[in-house]
């Protein structure tokens, strides 16, 4: 990839959820060229599945 392959203002879109090195993280790539990241969720912030409205499904 050359540094013209790389846009300036990157345009951040959400394209999944993955488990990487033993935690969760929200995958973003660029609109408008091949750049991405992960974000890790802050483990701090999780709720047990049946603590959500959701488990009463």
């Amino acid at each position: 990839m050359s540094e013209e392959d790389i846009c300036e203002r990157h345009a951040w879109t959400s394209v999944g959820v993955v488990t990487r090195d033993g935690g969760v993280c929200r995958i973003w790539e660029c609109e408008n060229c091949p750049v991405w990241t992960a974000q890790p969720f802050d483990a701090e912030h999780e709720r047990s599945w049946d603590e959500t409205w959701l488990a009463e499904r």
